[in-house]
């Protein structure tokens, strides 16, 4: 996951560039039309090159002829993961991002009815969005943080603050989603 302090790679939304996160215009332009490509993205923004990891939800959807968070629950997991590890490969770990994947789209249509940019355009303030960023599978503190400040940065949050939070989780558990 890319230290906080290199959000400046990234550029607004307003500016015209689409998402700047790839070097694939198409990938780009995927991950400013589809708030779930881009929460995908993040989600396989670990231990994977990050330019990589945000162009893969466009493979994805392009590998599945889908990119729907119902979907990708009732998809049979072995299917996922035969298609994570299609060459070129959506991750390094594709077995195990397969399954993250799958979790945390159970996640998104459980809490926000399988929208993912419900999890920021109904946050009050940046404290709810980071609870909620928190709570979905495989979202740890600098995952949160940096999620926090690459969606502002975007300019797709409906509140400011969002440049000086960084999340405070209790010792030990996790944060619940609101």
């Amino acid at each position: 996951m890319p230290k906080l302090e290199r959000l400046a790679w990234i550029a607004p939304l307003s500016e015209g560039k689409g998402v700047t996160l790839t070097d694939d215009p198409a990938a780009d332009k995927f991950l400013a039309e589809s708030p779930d490509g881009l929460l995908i993205g993040v989600l396989l923004d670990s231990q994977y090159p990050t330019r990589k990891a945000f162009a893969a939800p466009l493979l994805l959807r392009d590998r599945l002829g889908y990119l729907d968070m119902k979907k990708i629950t009732l998809k049979e997991s072995d299917e996922l993961i035969e298609v994570f590890r299609q060459q070129p490969a959506l991750h390094r770990f594709p077995r195990k991002f397969a399954q993250l994947t799958q979790q945390l789209a159970a996640f998104v249509v459980d809490h926000y009815g399988g929208d993912s940019s419900r999890i920021w355009t109904e946050a009050k303030d940046a404290d709810e969005l980071g609870n909620r960023l928190y709570a979905l599978p495989a979202f740890g503190v600098e995952k949160t943080n940096w999620t926090v400040g690459m969606l502002g940065v975007l300019g797709v949050l409906p509140f400011d603050g969002w440049e000086e939070y960084r999340i405070q989780p209790p010792k030990g558990k996790r944060v619940a989603a609101s």
